[in-house]
């Protein structure tokens, strides 16, 4: 099934998330969960996976959402019953957050909206057609993914490809240069880049994501996280990761380089 070679990878690289947002050290979090320290170590190294019971306690101890704690154990749970019988799809963010904070080469193609690391609160509050419940903490969860990405030291391989008609959206919009700044600052950022899409080209129809290791010991293996209209999902078939790879460096080779993009707009 889809995923698996994700999920195996996302358990201790997660766990080791954890214990650093914490600031616990190994001894700490043995004492609490009642285990010895050597059992703390082999789950962060990947050695022996905990049970979905412990992960949660393990969760739970270094203070991370209920959400968070659930999805973790799902995925332990999953891998213990020797299949992944889901996709995971509806708490994918969990995986796209630990695979922005590790892949050395990450393309990201969005054919409506601005990405979503890179809106402004006020986009993400304002210009999304599709209100949420707690709009607040989704674009904070947006914010912290951006100051991820350009905080990382090597800086990975960022392309931002967007489409004309989501450029256009922000026309007469009143916070219209505080998103534009965005996206010019991620622009400016130590190898990234953002350009912006004019016309038609096959594979633009919808957004879709390539997280790829180039060589980072601690990266996701390599995926591709697809949105379409009635769901999400990931794809690790190594062809179609190369089907998709080459579409997106054809439309980025057609793409105007957002800078540029904007001086054109305002001759």
């Amino acid at each position: 099934m889809p995923i698996a070679r994700i999920a195996e990878w996302f358990v201790p690289v997660e766990l080791n998330a954890l214990k650093r947002q914490s600031q616990l050290t190994i001894q700490q979090l043995a004492t609490k969960l009642g285990v010895s320290p050597r059992t703390i170590t082999n789950y962060l190294t990947g050695e022996t996976r905990p049970k979905a019971g412990m992960a949660a306690s393990y969760a739970r101890v270094c203070g991370a959402s209920e959400k968070r704690m659930d999805f973790l154990s799902h995925v332990i749970t999953q891998l213990d019953n020797g299949a992944i019988v889901s996709e995971l799809s509806d708490r994918n963010i969990f995986i796209v957050e630990l695979a922005e904070a590790t892949s050395g080469e990450i393309w990201k193609w969005e054919p409506w909206y601005i990405p979503g690391p890179l809106q402004v609160e006020l986009y993400h509050t304002q210009m999304l057609p599709e209100k949420e419940p707690n709009p607040m903490q989704h674009h904070q969860r947006k914010l912290r993914r951006f100051l991820t990405l350009v905080g990382r030291r090597p800086a990975p391989m960022l392309r931002y490809l967007i489409s004309g008609s989501a450029m256009r959206m922000l026309d007469g919009w009143e916070w219209r240069d505080k998103q534009i700044a965005r996206l010019l600052e991620a622009d400016n950022h130590p190898n990234s880049e953002v350009r912006v899409l004019e016309g038609l080209h096959y594979g633009i129809e919808h957004a879709f994501d390539i997280y790829l290791p180039d060589g980072r010991p601690d990266a996701a293996p390599p995926f591709i996280y697809v949105e379409t209209i009635d769901q999400s999902r990931h794809i690790e078939d190594a062809a179609k990761i190369e089907l998709y790879h080459g579409r997106v460096r054809e439309m980025w080779s057609s793409g105007t380089r957002i800078g540029r993009w904007l001086d054109d707009r305002s001759q």
